[in-house]
């Protein structure tokens, strides 16, 4: 009783429209708790008062006559269901009553069976509830016009449930929303994925970062260390893959070379010139995925924190490098400093200091090792909250890749 009436079959309308003066409450008992029939279902009055059935025909046949379709369309769709020969067995099982058992209904309407309490007929068109049951020869147009607005998969369907039905309609609308060029071009970007973070290096400057940045209008390269988050800082007469061999050479020259070093993609990065190098100095050179810098994300935030010493120093007027050394001797996570770390000592600034607090100590590796995987699996935590995992992609698979806004087609 809580459906509304023009959602209801023409025969429950009828007994709907007769209970409207009573307030009652509808309580279902299974069949299985009532050990005896009540004596009403059993033995029914015959008489019928021809009042309570006044104005009821004119009430049953509201729905059409307020549906929102023209004139015209509701004439195309009852001529299409005239021709439809699955519509018309459906029209004739309706009009002759549904058999008691679905085996033995027709099988061209055995997929209405499920909603055969809801159907009824009214002037040569078939309804569910007051949902219009398109003939088979509209659907693909119909289809076309729920998609006219390129709305997403949900709402298409949400729109189509509210004034139409046919089996499989839902399965329909997925695979020509799922289609459509001009929705998979302009589709949101994929949800992140869980975190990946990078391995924990088992020494100092065996993996280190790099990347450029502009500031002030001059250029500039920093490398930092992933063991440490020490982090060198230059200044670049040019982005040239040669001056920024220059400048790694100085850096290795002084820490030592590397095992792995990873950048972004940038022309210099790419060249056969830097190529030459890592072969000659034997190291190994990874590069990040293109349009992520998040995965260099150790050198994206110490250019952010070189920029904003940078910026800070200059707007007090002090020495920027006084600035930078201060940070190398600042504890990070609450352990210790980037000094520390990569050189095992503190190093001597303008603060005063004791030389027992300037002498060397090697600070443990497996105490560094638990306190970084500590912070690592904290970062996960908190960032796995809104990532979920996509699925795997397979060699030659048809997919589309995403490229300043808009996503392409491509094969795996």
């Amino acid at each position: 009783m809580r459906k509304p009436l023009a959602a209801a079959p023409p025969r429950l309308q009828r007994m709907i429209l007769q209970l409207q003066k009573y307030d009652f409450t509808i309580t279902h008992r299974p069949g299985k708790d009532i050990p005896v029939a009540d004596t009403l279902s059993r033995k029914f009055l015959t008489y019928k008062d021809s009042s309570l059935s006044e104005g009821m025909d004119m009430q049953v046949h509201t729905v059409y006559s307020n549906l929102p379709v023209s004139d015209t369309k509701l004439k195309e769709i009852q001529a299409e269901t005239e021709k439809d020969s699955q519509l018309t067995q459906l029209r004739k099982v309706i009009q002759d009553g549904w058999p008691e058992e679905r085996r033995k209904c027709p099988q061209s309407v055995s997929e209405f069976w499920n909603h055969r309490d809801e159907l009824s007929q009214i002037n040569g068109i078939i309804f569910k509830g007051e949902k219009i049951i398109i003939p088979t020869s509209l659907r693909e147009e119909i289809l076309t016009k729920i998609h006219a607005g390129h709305m997403g998969m949900e709402k298409c369907k949400q729109r189509a449930r509210d004034i139409l039905f046919w089996p499989g309609m839902c399965k329909q609308i997925e695979d020509i929303v799922g289609k459509c060029a001009i929705c998979l071009e302009r589709r949101p970007s994929n949800t992140k994925e869980p975190m990946l973070p990078h391995c924990i290096p088992d020494r100092p400057w065996q993996v280190v970062a790099t990347d450029l940045f502009t500031w002030n209008n001059k250029d500039y390269i920093v490398t930092v260390d992933y063991y440490s988050r020490y982090f060198e800082l230059d200044k670049l007469h040019s982005t040239t893959s040669a001056a920024v061999i220059h400048k790694l050479k100085a850096a290795f020259a002084r820490h030592g070379i590397v095992e792995t070093l990873i950048s972004v993609n940038g022309p210099c990065y790419k060249s056969n010139e830097f190529e030459s190098f890592t072969k000659a100095w034997e190291f190994t050179h990874v590069t990040t995925s293109p349009h992520y810098p998040q995965s260099n994300g150790l050198a994206e935030k110490s250019v952010q924190i070189a920029k904003s010493l940078m910026d800070k120093a200059k707007a007090d007027k002090r020495d920027p490098y006084l600035s930078l050394l201060e940070y190398r001797n600042t504890s990070v996570d609450n352990f210790k400093s980037p000094a520390q770390l990569l050189m095992s000592r503190r190093l001597r600034s303008i603060l005063p200091s004791t030389n027992q607090q300037l002498q060397p100590e090697v600070v443990s590796y497996k105490e560094m090792h638990e306190k970084r995987a500590q912070r690592q699996q904290q970062q996960k935590r908190y960032y796995d909250k809104s990532a979920r995992p996509l699925p795997p992609l397979i060699d030659g698979e048809s997919v589309r890749i995403q490229e300043h806004g808009l996503w392409k087609p491509a094969v795996v």
